[in-house]
């Protein structure tokens, strides 16, 4: 089986560090650069912490850029350090780097685009590279095969009532990019917040007893270290942004229908919720595929596959 191609498009943080390590450990997966952004941290922040993670698998050719510093229109919202201690939120000049690539994230997304047509995005972030890339270059839509987003919801949100937070991040940005034209594949948190990280997962990825699987340990436990349960949410702290590149390696993971999904780019109190309509009751065609259910316990195993792989 030939490996599939990707770019990640992520804002580091822990979760998204751990889609880097899985994007690298899949033997499906052929991660051709990471691109990141503002969003879980400042732009700055988030470009460094992917270029530590890379360090740490030891994958030193990996092209890693930074990019966008604010949303298309509106004030940044930046989540800001959730633990203090340990992972990737606090500063870790522990940790060793990797040298950067000197372009910006929009034009190593660009010229990755046009080294490897029919290429797949994955985004764990919000959306602002990928909205200013279609926005310079509408004609480059045709050259990539696939987007897979964890990003947005069906239902309730997670930073608001309404809204998601990658989505919230640049509800205008998304927007751009649900209307890009090429094809998509959603995970949404109704969906992926039905995998958790739970003592069983970490103490497997503890037994596989490598440097690599000692790093994942830590970005794990960190993660559940800042999980506040609520009534209505999941019981663990959800596994997240890896959730989107393991679906790209392996898309039977997750069940999809079309769907028309549009941005409130206008609502007090509804303003970046994702509209779903699986019924098309506004007369527009499907432009997203979305994720209604997913198979935890084979997701997990690629999960630990692909550590495994990397620890190998």
């Amino acid at each position: 089986m030939t490996a599939k191609k990707i770019i990640l498009d992520c804002d580091p943080g822990n979760d998204d560090a751990l889609g880097i390590v899985v994007a690298l450990g899949s033997d499906r997966l052929s991660l051709q650069a990471v691109t990141t952004g503002a969003g879980h941290l400042a732009n700055d922040r988030t470009f460094k912490n992917a270029c530590i993670t890379i360090a740490q698998i030891g994958k030193l050719y990996i092209p890693v850029s930074k990019g966008a510093e604010n949303p298309l229109v509106r004030d940044r919202l930046i989540a800001k350090v959730l633990d203090l201690n340990s992972g990737l939120d606090p500063d870790r000049n522990d940790l060793n780097s990797i040298e950067p690539d000197n372009r910006n994230s929009v034009q190593l997304l660009y010229d990755t685009v046009i080294d490897n047509p029919g290429i797949t995005i994955v985004t764990t972030g919000p959306l602002t590279n990928l909205a200013i890339l279609f926005n310079l270059y509408p004609n480059l839509n045709n050259s990539i095969e696939r987007i897979f987003s964890l990003a947005g919801s069906i239902g309730l949100g997670n930073k608001t009532a309404s809204s998601e937070w990658n989505i919230l991040c640049d509800p205008e940005a998304a927007s751009v990019v649900f209307n890009s034209g090429v094809p998509i594949t959603l995970i949404p948190i109704d969906t992926s917040l039905n995998v958790g990280i739970s003592d069983e997962l970490i103490k497997d990825v503890q037994k596989i007893s490598s440097p690599i699987s000692m790093f994942v340990v830590e970005l794990l436990e960190s993660l559940v270290s800042t999980f506040k349960p609520s009534t209505l949410g999941p019981k663990l702290m959800p596994l997240n942004d890896p959730i989107a590149s393991l679906v790209a390696a392996e898309p039977d993971l997750v069940t999809t229908e079309k769907a028309r999904v549009d941005v409130e780019l206008s609502g007090d109190h509804t303003y970046g919720r994702t509209v779903v309509d699986f019924l098309f009751r506004n007369g527009k065609e499907a432009n997203v595929d979305v994720a209604i259910s997913i198979n935890s316990k084979e997701l997990e195993n690629a999960f630990l596959n692909s550590i495994t792989n990397l620890s190998d």
